[in-house]
């Protein structure tokens, strides 16, 4: 399903990796991917693409988006390394929860069973981190547990970074999850961008656990943690039908709403300070929070202007 792989000592290991999408074979490839790759074609026709495979330690990727006081980490996903072959890890199963204990602080990589193609497609997200002045961001995409304690394990080795102001949480506040990891990120503004599409697709997220590892580990006293599905306000439309007829067939009438404005969180910072608000239908109830720099280099809470 990812391609090829080897086992070295034990390890399976991913090797099967691309550079470039137009030269996978479709056969090689699932229907979305298939569409995503005509997409491509069709612009690489009107302008040549660069592509390129990100991984750990690929900052030079962003040296075109660098200043003084503006770089890009690229964190993971981290590659592995065993008796000459290298690729990506094929990560496992996590241990079942909900976990209401003190075992996500560990930093070791026990407990994950078995060959999950999932759990390796999530765990080997791309992880970066922005810094702009005294202030950082963290982007983690989908990353999980097993794939997360390893990026704790390189920031107590000195080798990485991963304290940041503002913090986006990862898979959409999955309680699949690292506390030693968000212990190590301390973040003051954390972003779940969370939200199920249906019924049928209903994961729980965010989940209670990853809302109070959240809070537990921030560096500050009062954290902020924003959900996008809660930052949404709604019209009220009344009873309505869908102009399909099929699809009101099945439907019928319902009484119907209409969102404005929906997951929205904007954060703006010129590197001494930081202002993080959501949309509002009313502009004097916009819910809004501003930090500058402390003491050594601390945030601390700054008052919002309005005008």
């Amino acid at each position: 399903m990812l391609g090829r792989t080897e086992e070295v000592d034990g390890v399976t290991i991913v090797t099967g990796l691309q550079e470039n999408l137009l030269e996978v074979s479709d056969a090689d490839m699932n229907k979305p991917f298939r569409a995503w790759k005509a997409a491509l074609s069709a612009w690489a026709a009107r302008s040549p693409i660069a592509f390129r495979r990100l991984r750990s330690g690929h900052d030079d990727a962003f040296a075109f988006f660098e200043g003084e006081d503006l770089k890009i980490s690229v964190l993971g996903p981290v590659p592995t390394m065993a008796r000459g072959v290298e690729g990506l890890a094929f990560l496992g199963n996590p241990p079942k929860g909900p976990r209401v204990g003190h075992e996500s602080l560990d930093l070791g990589d026990h407990g994950f069973k078995g060959l999950s193609a999932s759990h390796t497609i999530n765990g080997h997200s791309i992880v970066f981190r922005l810094r702009y002045g005294g202030f950082s961001y963290l982007f983690t995409g989908d990353l999980n547990d097993e794939a997360s304690r390893l990026l704790a394990r390189r920031q107590e080795s000195g080798e990485i970074d991963l304290r940041s102001e503002v913090f986006k949480a990862p898979h959409h506040g999955s309680a699949d999850f690292s506390g030693a990891f968000l212990k190590q990120v301390s973040p003051v503004v954390s972003v779940v961008s969370s939200g199920d599409e249906s019924e049928r697709k209903e994961y729980i997220h965010p989940r209670a656990t990853l809302l109070g590892a959240l809070g537990r580990h921030s560096r500050v006293e009062e954290p902020l943690i924003f959900v996008t599905e809660l930052v949404a306000f709604f019209n009220r439309e009344g009873w309505s039908r869908l102009s399909d007829e099929t699809d009101h067939a099945k439907r019928g009438e319902f009484y119907g709403f209409s969102r404005k404005a929906y997951g929205i969180v904007k954060t703006r910072t010129d590197g001494r300070r930081l202002l993080v608000y959501t949309d509002s239908g009313k502009a004097e109830m916009k819910e809004a929070y501003c930090y500058r720099l402390g003491a050594d280099r601390v945030p601390e809470p700054a008052p919002v202007v309005r005008v």
